[in-house]
């Protein structure tokens, strides 16, 4: 076994072996965010078994005969009380102290409304006792209840009015003359799917990327960062800067080990992630299966390719900017609060790119943006999605300049007894004690 793999496996090793580490980067997310989704879909569906078993109450202050028909159609299949009282205030108040979450009120007047061709009024009043999500729901199945009632007695008075004149057709066309379908024109062609279902797989995805890039180099950086500092708390680094082995070789294994333990944290994450977003998300309706890929929309192999050189060389520069930042730590929780300053420069495109484009951002922001290493991280995953490669490759160009610097620096530090010596108190501003007089 050469050195190099002999410090690779040793970083690995000694990063395992530390249980805050192992627990929390690599068992935490596969635990905890499936326990959140499964909270999430328990609760989802006792709001949905609440609804389905929602009861009503109806109040007609009209004895009209088309009231009548409508306070049938709503107590047909569904748990009703009929209230009796002898006004709107009575009926509020045995409306109140009932287990109803939804009162539909028939005001005097609808029926000779109706009769006279002009609009009907009916109002719904909310019993919210505790304030949740099932009774406000409650209130929304009795509102599309009395819509959907609406609709078909729409229809059978246009079915009245057509038999009386004498026009043929249909009464549902008559409601609804005209019919609306959606197509979608992407790269030069026309697919017969609605703009809205593109896009929303497309923000779906440029959601997950940025999150799948940040959580990588987050837990790259805290790999690196912790690696030298638990050496230098615990006097090994000295030891291992005296064996017969190459500066750069260190470095290198170093580099190596943390990318390792930050890719399975990032697997980790996304599979504990993944499952949080099935469970609780699994209620919504779900979108037509759209199959863009003859569209050009979707990671080709060659995107995979270039992708893979992205992360590449951009957990190559993280890595290397923690180990340097985190040779001026003494212990693991300095080194942790030292590398929470790199941790910035990638929440901030992440949060932005989420729900924006680049292109959106006023020319200033642009710029600010695009200086920012891991920016192109981000817009690079959202360009394999689009097959958008020269973005990718010009990408690839500005973090591959980047990571070179930066392990120029690494370099430097490793190649000085610095990397043993140097302190983050040296470097701090608090007063120094005055001699004495003389």
């Amino acid at each position: 076994m050469g050195s190099f793999t002999s410090i690779v496996y040793k970083e690995i090793k000694e990063l395992i072996r530390d249980p805050k580490i192992l627990f929390g980067v690599v068992l935490l997310p596969l635990l905890l965010y499936p326990l959140m989704g499964q909270g999430l879909q328990i609760g989802q569906e006792s709001v949905q078994t609440a609804i389905k078993g929602a009861k009503f109450s109806v109040y007609s202050d009209d004895a009209g005969n088309i009231a009548g028909i409508l306070v049938q159609y709503i107590t047909t299949n569904n748990t009703v009380t009929n209230i009796q009282a002898s006004g709107l205030e009575d009926a509020l108040v045995k409306f109140k102290d009932s287990d109803t979450v939804a009162m539909v009120y028939v005001p005097n007047g609808y029926s000779q409304n109706i009769t006279n061709g002009l609009r009907g009024h009916v109002k719904i009043y909310g019993n919210l006792k505790n304030l949740n999500i099932a009774e406000a729901s409650g209130v929304d199945v009795a509102g599309s209840l009395v819509s959907i009632y609406n609709y078909y007695y729409s229809l059978a008075i246009i079915n009245q009015l057509m038999e009386v004149t004498g026009e043929l057709g249909s009464a549902a066309v008559v409601h609804d003359p005209l019919s609306i379908s959606y197509a979608s024109i992407i790269k030069g062609n026309v697919i017969e799917v609605a703009p809205s279902q593109i896009t929303s797989l497309i923000m779906s995805q440029s959601i997950m990327l940025p999150i799948m890039v940040m959580m990588m180099v987050i837990f790259a950086i805290q790999m690196a960062a912790t690696s030298i500092a638990l050496e230098k708390e615990q006097k090994t680094l000295e030891t291992l800067m005296t064996l017969p082995v190459g500066r750069f070789t260190i470095l290198g294994g170093k580099l190596a080990g943390s990318v390792v333990i930050a890719i399975a944290g990032s697997i980790s994450y996304m599979i504990g992630f993944g499952y949080y977003t099935s469970s609780a998300f699994s209620f919504a309706p779900q979108f037509t299966s759209v199959d863009l890929t003859g569209a050009g929309i979707g990671i080709q192999p060659m995107g995979y390719l270039l992708l893979g050189i992205v992360m590449f060389v951009t957990l190559i520069s993280a890595l290397a900017l923690a180990i340097s930042l985190a040779v001026f730590a003494d212990s693991v929780r300095s080194a942790q609060s030292l590398t929470g300053v790199l941790i910035v420069p990638l929440i901030i495109p992440a949060m932005i790119l989420m729900f924006s484009d680049i292109e959106m951002l006023p020319p200033a922001v642009q710029w600010i943006m695009l200086a920012i290493p891991y920016t192109h991280t981000m817009l690079a995953t959202k360009a394999a999605f689009l097959g958008n490669y020269w973005i990718i490759i010009r990408s690839i160009g500005y973090i591959s300049v980047f990571t070179v610097i930066v392990l120029w620096i690494a370099a430097k530090i490793f190649s000085t007894e610095r990397i043993i010596t140097a302190r983050f108190s040296s470097f701090s501003f608090r007063k120094r004690k005055l001699a004495p007089p003389r």
